[in-house]
């Protein structure tokens, strides 16, 4: 019993010393074996640039109220959120002081014109009495200059009854406009001063159906807004809503708070189910640039190099795209930059669509001069191998980038790429020979 417990022993020992043998080859092999390549297809799809900004909605057109003359609030004839039409009275003042005021002017101008007309047939007496030469021309002069004066008196009080009667109309409070009561500043029985500035005691809003909002946007950004641009945001109120708006006008007066330049953006929005209220705060995203029907590919396609030992593909005949919508992967000259691969890079390939089939060679991953290749290339994974493409990009949605010239709709793109570890971890998990993991019971 023993003899057998010490050939388990050594059994035991021998297979874990076998194991770690394969397993520091494997690890030192790793590095420089290639995995099968992960491709995705070239597709068509929407690609925008966008930059976000946050702003305060606001009715688009808004009114303040107020008084010109001074004195107590007598009556409101509106409260908060009330509908108005333009020309209805919305408030009233004590009319009881301009009414006064007015009683005291008219008198004003009925003396004057009794004095005036009193003067005037003096005058009148003068002169004849002058043109029998029994008035000097002294008395002719003094007549007409008193009968000038009270003319005069009887303008400046018929001015002062139009301004008593004008005051007393201002006591009764009108709105300017049709819309919405915002805000009611003032009560009954409250006295308002009108001073150098007007008091305001109501605040109206034209039409909440068309809102607008004040973006901040950082000057970092506001080279790429233009008016007309279309814009999406939400609210805190209706997370799961999306509302859609128009760059109305970009204002070029800065504003500077802790050392950041910010400029107002107006959006203009429609509400017609008046979802949005005044003063939310609004989270918005401002497209920029936008291309539908785009070919594209990930993003990460472009940054994507194959790993030493990775089989390439010589392209046959005929596997460009054709012109026309589904792409051109034709180039002209100048199209691709050059001075990318210098000579020794890789043998030159037959109709510039990569090297032959073979090994992955060491010195396309960076220059005899140590630097990298500068242009824009993708791999194509044709039949499991690998073939390089160079590209010509446009815009990127920093997920997928805008493709210009170098593949068609449905080409394979390579991705990423497993390694030999990941894969023989996969083939080792689902081979019959293999123990299962803890816990899982056999089919």
């Amino acid at each position: 019993m023993k003899k057998l417990l010490k050939i388990f022993i050594i059994l035991v020992i021998l297979g874990a010393i076998a194991y770690g043998v394969k397993t520091f080859f494997f690890s030192a092999n790793a590095e420089n074996a290639a995995g099968p390549l992960v491709s995705t297809k070239v597709v068509q799809t929407t690609i925008s640039t966008t930059i976000s900004a946050t702003g305060t909605l606001e009715p688009v057109d808004q009114v303040e109220v107020g008084t010109q003359v001074s004195g107590d609030i007598a009556k409101i004839n509106v409260d908060f959120n009330s509908k108005v039409k333009k020309g209805q009275v919305i408030a009233e003042l004590d009319k009881s002081k301009l009414k006064a005021t007015l009683t005291q002017a008219e008198i004003a101008f009925r003396s004057a014109e009794t004095d005036y007309k009193y003067k005037e047939s003096t005058y009148n007496r003068v002169k004849k009495l002058s043109e029998s030469n029994s008035a000097s021309a002294v008395e002719l002069e003094t007549a007409e200059y008193n009968m000038n004066s009270a003319k005069l008196s009887v303008e400046r009080s018929q001015n002062e009854v139009n301004q008593a009667r004008l005051n007393l109309s201002y006591a009764t409070i009108k709105s300017p406009i049709d819309g919405v009561v915002l805000k009611r500043a003032v009560e009954v029985g409250q006295t308002v001063a009108a001073s150098m500035s007007t008091p305001t005691l109501f605040v109206i809003a034209k039409d909440l159906s068309q809102m607008k909002v004040m973006a901040a946007v950082d000057e970092a950004d506001i080279g790429q807004v233009k008016q007309g641009q279309r814009v999406t945001f939400t609210v805190d109120a209706f997370q799961n809503d999306t509302f859609n708006g128009i760059v109305q006008e970009v204002r070029l007066n800065p504003t500077t708070t802790s050392n950041v330049v910010t400029y107002t953006v107006v959006i203009t929005a429609e509400n017609p189910e008046q979802k949005l209220l005044p003063g939310m705060t609004a989270t918005c995203t401002i497209v920029t640039q936008e291309i539908t029907d785009a070919i594209a590919i990930p993003v990460k396609a472009l940054k994507f190099t194959p790993a030493d030992g990775t089989p390439m593909a010589e392209p046959p005949k005929g596997m460009r795209p054709p012109h026309g919508e589904s792409g051109d992967s034709t180039f002209a000259k100048g199209d691709f930059p050059k001075g990318d691969f210098k000579k020794g890079d890789f043998p030159a390939p037959p109709a510039g669509m990569g090297p032959p089939p073979g090994s992955f060679p060491k010195s396309f991953k960076k220059r005899p001069d140590g630097k990298k290749p500068s242009g824009n290339l993708v791999w194509v994974n044709i039949d499991g191998k690998a073939a390089p493409r160079p590209v010509k990009t446009g815009i990127s949605d920093g997920v997928n980038i805008q493709i210009l010239k170098g593949l068609s709709v449905g080409d394979s793109v390579v991705v990423s790429q497993e390694t030999v570890t990941a894969t023989k971890e996969k083939s080792a998990a689902s081979s019959p020979f293999m123990p299962s993991p803890p816990g899982k019971k056999k089919k």
